[in-house]
């Protein structure tokens, strides 16, 4: 393998991280919201989700 094939690996991976890294923090900042009690804008902005609160239950 060639330097100029071993560059196009690299960028491969490189932004293959990259687009890892923005979905897990995607996926991180929906399920903070979700566990911090803070779920009812976020449950509302799905479309056709029903939201039960439960936090003043006996």
């Amino acid at each position: 393998m060639n330097r100029n094939n071993r560059s196009h690996v690299n960028d491969a991976w490189s932004i293959s991280v990259i687009a890892l890294v923005v979905i897990l923090a995607g996926l991180l900042y929906v399920f903070g919201a979700a566990m911090s009690g803070d779920g009812l804008p976020l449950t509302e902005s799905i479309r056709g989700a029903e939201v039960f609160d439960t936090r003043n239950l006996p």
